[in-house]
């Protein structure tokens, strides 16, 4: 006899990076697995992750950057690098001053993500201002592409900062290049979120799994 049994729909919100990158393939499949429901994914901003967290929509969210509120816990995850990506070859470690010459594209300021990279250039005495010339994009989707399409110019490069997630294929295809600010690395975590009140069993459950959960190498 066939089941006619309907299966319930857990719903996942992500942040860019995580849903784009991290949870297509393996994470998805975890997921699946652990839940034993219909699996809905919702890739939007940290903002709204948590908004609808606290709302009710979502079950659970995997964001990018500390946007917390009183109704929703947090809890540190897995690793994550921000890096400067650029479509003409730099030296791999660049010195502060260097970045003077660089063009960069960015987020807004009121962005999670762009206040996290603001907040690590604070951190090593580096001004905005610094920069050969400024263009806000709405998203980290916009900032790589502007990269990838920008003029060549070895004098003043177009860079961007993202996590080396994003352009993974990118770089490995040459089409564009990674590197650092020499001595002063931006690492920074991905955070599971939740509604504050006791989570049920399975949410509890999956929480748990993906504190387990590596990044493929």
């Amino acid at each position: 006899m066939k089941n006619n049994i309907k299966k319930t729909t857990f719903n996942l919100g992500t942040t860019y990076t995580i849903g784009s990158y991290i949870l297509p393939g393996s994470l998805t499949e975890y997921i699946d697995t652990h839940t034993e429901e219909d699996l809905k994914v919702s890739i939007k901003s940290c903002i709204h992750v948590v908004e609808e967290i606290k709302s009710g929509k979502l079950d659970l969210g995997l964001i990018e950057t500390p946007t917390f509120h009183k109704d929703v816990m947090a809890q540190e995850w897995l690793d994550n690098e921000l890096v400067i990506c650029s479509k003409v070859k730099i030296s791999n470690y660049l010195e502060k001053d260097e970045l003077s010459r660089f063009n960069i594209i960015c987020q807004p300021k009121s962005s999670p993500i762009q206040k996290l990279i603001n907040k690590f250039l604070t951190q090593f005495n580096i001004d905005n201002a610094i920069f050969n010339a400024t263009t806000q994009v709405d998203n980290t989707t916009a900032t790589i592409q502007s990269v990838k399409w920008s003029k060549p110019n070895i004098e003043n490069p177009t860079i961007t900062i993202v996590s080396p997630l994003t352009i993974e294929d990118e770089v490995k295809r040459g089409e564009l290049f990674i590197s650092r600010i020499k001595d002063h690395e931006m690492h920074h975590k991905f955070y599971i979120v939740y509604k504050k009140e006791n989570p049920i069993p399975i949410i509890q459950n999956l929480i748990d799994e993906l504190l387990k959960y590596k990044l493929p190498h």
